[in-house]
């Protein structure tokens, strides 16, 4: 019975009545029959319920059940079972690079880069030039033959001072070359990868804003249609899983009223042969995210209706993601995580706030494997950590930034999913974390269970 947030007294109406210990209630009324809603001040535990529920808000419980569960402690912390597994995601006891960073029991890591000086190669030597100012968002792109792969990753320059970066890693996960993609663009904020493995930037720089395709592989670069006029443009992603078209491509915009853009191609652009052509050919349909207060949403093509349904439910959207047909995406602002069924156009809400993490989410990266851990940044407070959320609403802290302020962003997987890459804005620190006991992050063989203490 994990305290589960659905919605708001009554909207969106699809989600009521809210069944056990399930929020935001306002009577007994919006509770399924049997249960009543417990009106709640501060931190007040919800009887008969597990979990950490939102401060202030107000669930539906059981008053027949047992006894009430005990009052929410110190942040989560988790263990694993007795198969083996050393990594223990939440018990931050593992110092890395002199104590500025706190490590889940089971990691280790390493500092890759620093703005404004040269990468240093594992192999021999250093890069030709300097590592890019302010690493923001990135992917990991596998390199097509030698079982090595690329860390591609933004730099939020202003003025014409942005562009990509590359890092270049052999099959052991050695730095072996680091190189600029694209220069002269400007707040390379976010993006995302395509699926022929190429990386789409995005530029948060109002009407002259747009989003670029990279191809660390390549070198090729271009700008895209997945946008058409000038934005604020953060995030990229795309669903090639519609049995309608060959695959539709979605961009979020960071600002108070940003709609959420979704890009349709041509036939055509799909057939030409060269992948390129696909975010590049002319044609195609643009239409907008509006979401339905009844719990449904549509696609417009009306940019203005797209406007409106941002600037009320989800303004400053930022990081995106599709799994499966289920569209993910990050309102800043309202520190929410909006969760879209492409295929029955239902939508939901959750809060990204649990315990002690309140700060602003910045971005959403997905381990691959069977337990379908969200995994995302932060932007602001104290500290700038790594969080990780799961589909049954059970969050943890994975890394703890101690020794930086600053904004965590350009989270990535290895494709092995070995080696995770994240970065610190300020000084563009980029690090590598890996498992010590060898596995992969999404290891289902590592049977990691999380428990709430």
């Amino acid at each position: 019975n994990t305290v589960w947030l659905k919605g708001d007294n009554g909207s969106p109406s699809a989600n009521f009545p809210l069944g056990l210990c399930e929020g935001d209630c306002d009577s007994d009324a919006n509770c399924q029959p049997g249960l009543i809603c417990k009106q709640r001040t501060g931190t007040e535990p919800i009887p008969n319920c597990i979990g950490v529920p939102e401060p202030g808000e107000d669930y539906c419980y059981d008053p027949n059940g047992n006894a009430p569960s005990p009052a929410p402690g110190p942040p989560p912390t988790y263990a694993p079972n007795t198969s083996g597994a050393t990594y223990v995601p939440g018990d931050l006891s593992q110092p890395c690079d002199g104590g500025k960073l706190m490590l889940s029991r089971g990691m280790d890591c390493r500092l890759l880069t620093t703005a404004g000086e040269f990468v240093q190669y594992d192999t021999s030597g250093q890069s030709a030039v300097p590592m890019h100012e302010k690493a923001d968002g990135a992917a990991v792109i596998a390199h097509p033959t030698d079982g090595g792969w690329y860390y591609t990753s933004n730099s939020e320059g202003s003025s014409g001072s942005g562009g990509v970066g590359t890092l270049r890693f052999n099959a052991q996960g050695e730095v072996i070359g680091y190189k600029m993609d694209l220069e002269g663009t400007t707040r390379n904020c976010g993006g995302g990868k395509t699926y022929w493995d190429t990386w789409v930037t995005c530029e948060e720089d109002g009407s002259r804003g747009y989003c670029w395709e990279v191809d660390p592989f390549t070198g090729h670069t271009a700008q895209t249609n997945a946008v058409i006029v000038g934005g604020n443009y953060e995030s990229f992603a795309y669903d090639d899983q519609d049995p309608d078209v060959e695959a539709r491509f979605f961009t979020t915009e960071d600002s108070g009223n940003g709609p959420l853009v979704r890009y349709t191609p041509t036939t055509e652009a799909f057939n030409t042969g060269d992948s390129y052509d696909i975010l590049t050919s002319s044609g195609g349909t643009h239409d907008y995210l509006v979401l339905n207060a009844d719990g449904t949403f549509d696609w417009d093509s009306s940019e203005s209706a797209g406007a409106s349904s941002a600037s009320t439910y989800f303004p400053n959207a930022e990081g995106i993601d599709v799994i499966n047909r289920q569209l993910f995406f990050i309102s800043k602002v309202n520190k929410e995580l909006f969760e879209l069924d492409l295929a029955a156009k239902t939508w939901i809400v959750t809060s990204t706030v649990s315990g002690a993490f309140d700060r602003q989410p910045d971005q959403i990266q997905k381990v691959v494997g069977d337990s379908e851990f969200l995994y995302f940044c932060e932007d602001g407070g104290a500290y700038s950590d790594i969080h990780g959320r799961n589909r049954d609403g059970e969050f943890f802290t994975i890394v703890r930034g101690d020794g930086y302020g600053t904004e965590t962003s350009g989270l990535a997987f290895s494709p092995d999913n070995k080696f995770m890459y994240v970065a610190f804005q300020g000084n563009s620190n980029v690090y590598a974390f890996w498992r010590t006991d060898g596995l992969d992050f999404g290891a289902v063989k590592a049977d990691i269970k999380y428990h709430q203490v």
